[in-house]
């Protein structure tokens, strides 16, 4: 709102010489210099000149409607306020550590640099740490500063945390079913370092790493049971794993069991009479250390079924069938269980193939199928 100045401008009167006859005009030159009183970079200044408008003195018989005057008009630079560069630099933010050394973090992106007179001056921009380079876990203060032309210095800083968040894994795990062999009747122990899991932290940023399972040490499983095992994996920052699982199921080892005579593992089949009393006969299981199972009979179960067209033909428990078979019992003198199966000479003992599993607390220990007949 300030008006302009002059800065330059001529005092009093201007006298000018009598002309002599025929003599060439004289010119009279006069500057006036005008410039902004506000010293501001922007806008413009101008002055008007008066509807020329001369006087004179003798002779007064000077013409003057024929003069001319010309005027010069100079405008006298205005000194401009030099601003401060604009440094934009990013808010606090956080990266992920890649090793125990750190991160490796390139901030470059984020960091720009104005100036009203120089423009972008973004590559002249000075920080430290540098972008593109180590930074170690844990918060790290970057400092940057940006110098215009005019030598005007603007400056600041932000802080890049190097965190830990990602959790250990497991590099070796058990795939599946753990099986485990019972040590004896009342079933087994698991064993986890056994098992050689190992876990490690992803780019080994905070070893060492541990697991733990919830599976009690010496906790014994009974068998014929299936016991779910999680396990989590925690590294040295306390980033804790999602759980991972394995079954563990305890059986015994059947590899030597199967009936013996009168029946048949393979075809042909054994025949029997309906009616009859069919021996099921076999070697017993073994645990874990070579010795027979030979405490097993209160437990086996013997279920016979006959094969048909029909799968809803029931199965007959023949533990429970109240038509005189005997109970299992182990003879110790054979070495073998030893069950009297006794059919009837009704239904559901028709005649057919019949199929006859023995198994204890789920377990197979022997199956196979033999023909009833007239």
């Amino acid at each position: 709102t300030t008006p302009p100045v002059f800065t330059s401008f001529p005092s009093g009167t201007v006298n000018v010489a009598a002309r002599e006859a025929r003599d060439p005009a004289n010119i009279y030159q006069v500057t006036i210099n005008v410039a902004n009183a506000s010293a501001t970079s922007a806008g413009t200044s101008s002055f008007a000149i008066a509807p020329f408008n001369l006087s004179t003195s003798a002779p007064a018989a000077l013409a003057i409607t024929g003069a001319t005057v010309t005027v010069f008009v100079a405008f006298a630079p205005c000194e401009t306020a030099n601003t401060a560069p604009t440094l934009v630099l990013p808010s606090d933010y956080s990266v992920e550590a890649t090793s125990s050394a750190g991160a490796v973090v390139d901030y470059s992106a984020l960091v720009t640099a104005t100036d009203l007179e120089d423009g972008d001056i973004t590559g002249d921009v000075v920080c430290t740490p540098a972008s593109s380079t180590a930074f170690p876990l844990g918060p790290t203060t970057v400092n940057c500063s940006i110098t215009d032309s005019g030598g005007i210095e603007t400056t600041g800083s932000f802080v890049i945390t190097v965190v830990d968040t990602t959790p250990p894994v497991f590099t070796s795990f058990p795939s599946g079913t753990v099986n485990l062999i019972a040590a004896d009747i009342n079933g087994a122990v698991l064993d986890i370092d056994a098992l050689d899991i190992t876990v490690a932290d992803v780019g080994g940023v905070s070893e060492p790493s541990t697991f733990q399972c919830n599976y009690v040490a010496g906790t014994v499983l009974s068998i014929g049971s299936t016991t779910t095992v999680d396990c989590t994996a925690t590294d040295n920052a306390g980033n804790e794993s999602a759980p991972s699982s394995f079954d563990v199921f305890v059986g015994l080892n059947v590899s030597g069991t199967g009936f013996l005579p009168p029946l048949r593992m393979e075809a042909p089949f054994s025949a029997h009479k309906r009616g009859s009393t069919i021996p099921h006969k076999f070697l017993p299981p073994t645990y874990a250390d070579g010795t027979p199972a030979t405490d097993l009979a209160g437990d086996l179960r013997l279920v016979v079924k006959q094969l048909t067209s029909d799968p809803a033909t029931e199965e007959i428990q023949a533990n429970d069938y109240s038509a005189g078979s005997t109970a299992w019992r182990y003879d110790g003198d054979a070495g073998q269980y030893i069950f009297n199966l006794k059919t009837g000479t009704s239904a559901p003992w028709n005649e057919g193939v019949w199929r006859t599993t023995v198994s204890y607390k789920g377990i197979v220990l022997a199956e196979t199928q033999f023909n009833l007949r007239r």
